[in-house]
C-alpha cells in the first residue's frame, strides 16, 4: 500500500488521537480524565507493553486522584483492570486498536514543586501465560496440540498452524506457559505473540506476506540505521540425535538455500559466506547435538537454528510517522535508501508513541539477505 492511500484514510495525517478505553468508556471523552502521552511497544516473542501518564488529577484537598467527574482514580485505574488503547489520527471514536490488555503497575512522585502525577503500565493478554511455572506431559502428540491445550486455557482465540512431527513425550518442565510455548516455537521457527483481539499466534513468520506500505526516506520514513554483518553467520547447520528404536543416530542438516522469507533478488549470509570462503572445509558449520529422535525432527531443529541465525544477518532501527499498520509479523518496504537497502524488510517490534510531539512510530527489523 502506498502511504498517499493512508493519508486519504487518516486525513493527511493532521490529526494525532488516541483513545483509551475501559468497557464502553472513554477514559478521556466519558470519565473526563486527562492522558498525558500514551506509548505502546509490540514484540515478536513477548508479551506487548503499554503505558501513559495522567497529568493534573491530584486533588489538594483530599490528598486524591480524581476523575473530572469526582471518581477515585486508583478505584478505576486497578491492578488487573482491562484496557484497550486505540491510536491514529481524525476521530478518537474511530482509531485503529493497538492493543488490549491488562494494569500492572501504578506509579507516581510527589516532587519539590508541582502537582504529582500518575503512570499507568500493563502488559497485553499474554501477561498471564508468563506468570507461575507448571509441568504437563503430552504423549503421541504434535507440538501444536500442546499451543491448542494451552491457549484454550487462557480463554484466548487460536491461529496455531499445525507441527508436522508427532513426538513420543513433550514436557513442560517448572516453565511459564509463555517459556514453554516459547521453547517450542523456537524449535519449529514459529513467531509466538498475542494479538489486539486475544488472538494467541504460534506459526511460521509472515516473513513472505505483502507490505502493508511502502515508506521512503523523507516521505513518511524519518530515519533508517541497517546493519549487515557477517559475525556469527554460518553456512550450514548439522544437529545429530539418537533414534531409540533403531539404536542408529539421526543427522538432521540444513544449507545456504533453506532460509525463510529471502527475497528473490537478495543473497543470504550463508550464500556469501560460500561465495567467498570456496574450500567446503573450511566453510563455517554449527554442529549440535540435542534431544531429536527422529530425522524429521533433527532436520527441522537445523532448518530453525539456521533460519534463527540467518535473520541476525541484515538487521536496522527506523522511525516513521506513527502508523498503527506497522505491527510485528508484517513487512513493510522501505525505499529512496539506495541498493542494497530499498527493500521489504520483517517487522521484529514496533513502538508507537503519541505526545505533545504527535505521533512517530519506531520499529525494528530483520532480514535473511541483503
Amino acid at each position: 500500500m502506498e502511504l498517499s492511500t493512508l493519508s486519504e484514510r487518516y486525513a493527511n495525517f493532521r490529526a494525532p488521537a488516541f483513545s483509551v478505553r475501559m468497557g464502553r468508556n472513554d477514559l478521556v471523552r466519558d470519565l473526563l480524565l486527562a492522558i498525558g502521552q500514551v506509548e505502546v511497544d509490540l514484540s515478536l516473542g513477548a508479551a506487548a507493553r503499554f503505558n501513559f501518564s495522567v497529568p493534573q488529577a491530584y486533588d489538594i484537598e483530599t490528598r486524591t486522584f480524581l476523575t473530572g467527574r469526582g471518581a477515585r482514580v486508583l478505584d478505576l485505574l486497578r491492578f488487573g483492570a482491562q484496557v484497550e488503547i486505540c491510536m491514529g489520527y481524525g476521530d478518537a471514536r474511530t482509531v485503529p486498536l493497538v492493543v488490549s490488555g491488562v494494569i500492572t503497575e501504578i506509579t507516581t512522585s510527589f516532587p519539590e514543586a508541582g502537582a504529582p502525577e500518575l503512570s499507568i503500565a500493563g502488559y497485553d493478554h499474554a501477561f498471564p501465560l508468563t506468570v507461575g511455572k507448571s509441568s504437563r506431559a503430552w504423549s503421541k502428540a504434535l507440538e501444536s496440540d500442546a499451543a491448542h491445550q494451552i491457549a484454550s486455557f487462557h480463554n484466548l482465540g487460536a491461529k496455531i498452524e499445525s507441527t508436522l512431527e508427532r513426538l513420543e513425550q513433550i514436557e513442560q518442565n517448572q516453565e511459564s506457559d509463555f517459556e514453554f510455548l516459547k521453547k517450542l516455537a523456537d524449535r519449529n521457527h514459529f513467531e509466538l505473540f498475542v494479538d489486539e483481539r486475544r488472538t494467541l499466534h504460534f506459526h511460521k513468520p509472515n516473513d513472505n506476506a505483502p507490505p502493508v506500505v511502502r515508506l521512503a526516506w523523507g516521505e513518511g520514513l524519518l530515519s533508517f540505521k541497517p546493519e549487515a554483518n557477517l559475525a556469527g553467520q554460518i553456512t550450514r547447520v548439522e544437529v545429530y540425535g539418537w533414534d531409540l528404536k533403531r539404536k542408529a543416530q539421526v543427522v538432521g542438516v540444513a544449507t545456504a538455500g533453506d532460509e525463510s522469507g529471502k527475497k528473490a533478488n537478495d543473497e543470504s549470509a550463508a550464500q556469501v559466506l560460500k561465495r567467498f570462503v570456496k574450500d567446503p572445509d573450511k566453510q563455517p558449520v554449527l554442529r549440535l547435538r540435542q534431544a531429536v529422535t527422529t530425522q524429521g525432527e533433527a532436520e527441522k531443529r537445523a532448518r530453525a537454528v539456521l533460519n534463527e541465525r540467518a535473520k541476525q544477518f541484515l538487521t536496522g532501527e527506523a522511525e516513521a510517522i506513527g502508523l498503527p499498520e506497522l505491527r510485528p509479523d508484517r513487512n513493510v518496504t522501505l525505499d529512496n535508501l539506495g541498493a542494497p537497502f530499498s527493500k521489504s524488510y520483517y517487522i521484529q517490534q514496533t513502538t508507537h508513541k503519541i505526545d505533545a510531539g504527535g505521533y512517530r512510530t519506531r520499529f525494528k527489523v530483520k532480514e535473511t539477505g541483503l
